[in-house]
């Protein structure tokens, strides 16, 4: 990608690329059209998530077939998780998926109140109930292994789901308008508590460094900053982005997916890019691994250079 302009703003230094998109180091920032809409890998009914792994494959929840697709990085499609369903591996309008550091792969299976997780070969393993369940409280959750077929739901609707570096599992539960973390000991707790920190209505998750916890309120139009235990630290400040789709985090900084733009938030320096894509559809999701960033809208899986 060839540099077209270099321009010195205050303290900062911004490069417009050949693209059309913006970037800005320091203070400044800019926004741009971005002209490259990039190669078409897939194509779906409905999708709602997009992740990669740490060896470059992508992962698609498509919320439209109830089905996870895995693809390597060039599109070719490996495997398919689910099928419509209440039985262990299957879902029912799969919303999120988190494939941690590829060894597992987490799955927030949302109209059947629960988490699911399966291999790295895509082998289904267990299943968390989100919520009640009628036999027991969301505070005694535990990975169940649905032995017997037998179907493992909980009344919440969970639409967001991460885990961290030390094993602990965080869901957004939408109904319950909560955030849970499921230690890796098997403890349970709702971890977003507090008046300056409550939720109105959550849309999407997602762990930055030092185990900062982001979610994107609709309702409060608002990104919100906890840390691991649920204490409310502050709104991501400078943002006040409408109709958020996902929250993805890469390189350390916040990147905001809404339906036509992608803003970036750095901790220390605030918002440093915004780009403006236009694929004739909304975005849904944003991944980006090395040189080469991913979009999915709800219909495609488009790949192009990286911002």
């Amino acid at each position: 990608m060839r540099c077209r302009h270099l321009l010195c703003v205050g303290l900062g230094v911004l490069l417009l690329w050949g693209s059309g998109g913006a970037w800005a180091t320091g203070s400044a920032w800019a926004q741009g059209m971005d002209r490259v809409v990039g190669t078409v890998l897939a194509q779906f009914e409905e999708a709602r998530a997009l992740a990669v792994d740490p060896r470059g494959r992508l992962y698609v929840a498509d919320a439209g077939r109830s089905v996870v697709g895995i693809f390597e990085a060039d599109g070719t499609r490996r495997d398919v998780l689910g099928g419509a369903g209440t039985r262990p591996g299957t879902f029912d309008t799969p919303s999120d998926i988190d494939p941690t550091n590829g060894q597992a792969l987490l799955v927030a299976d949302t109209y059947n109140g629960r988490v699911q997780r399966f291999s790295a070969e895509g082998q289904y393993l267990e299943s968390l109930p989100v919520g009640q369940t009628g036999r027991r409280a969301a505070g005694e959750w535990t990975f169940q292994d649905g032995q017997g077929g037998a179907s493992v739901q909980g009344d919440g609707r969970p639409i967001g789901v991460a885990r961290d570096d030390e094993g602990a599992v965080f869901v957004l539960d939408s109904r319950n308008r909560q955030v849970w973390k499921w230690s890796d000991v098997g403890q349970a707790q709702a971890v977003v508590s507090g008046r300056g920190g409550r939720l109105q209505d959550p849309v999407a998750l997602a762990l930055g460094p030092d185990r900062r916890l982001y979610v994107a309120d609709a309702g409060r139009e608002a990104v919100l900053i906890y840390d691991a235990v649920g204490t409310f630290r502050r709104r991501v400040p400078g943002l006040a982005p409408a109709a958020v789709q996902a929250l993805a985090v890469h390189r350390g900084r916040l990147w905001v997916v809404c339906p036509r733009r992608v803003l970036v938030w750095d901790r220390a320096v605030g918002v440093v890019a915004e780009h403006t894509v236009d694929l004739g559809e909304p975005l849904v999701d944003v991944a980006v691994y090395q040189d080469r960033a991913y979009l999915l809208t709800e219909t495609r899986l488009l790949r192009r250079p990286a911002w």
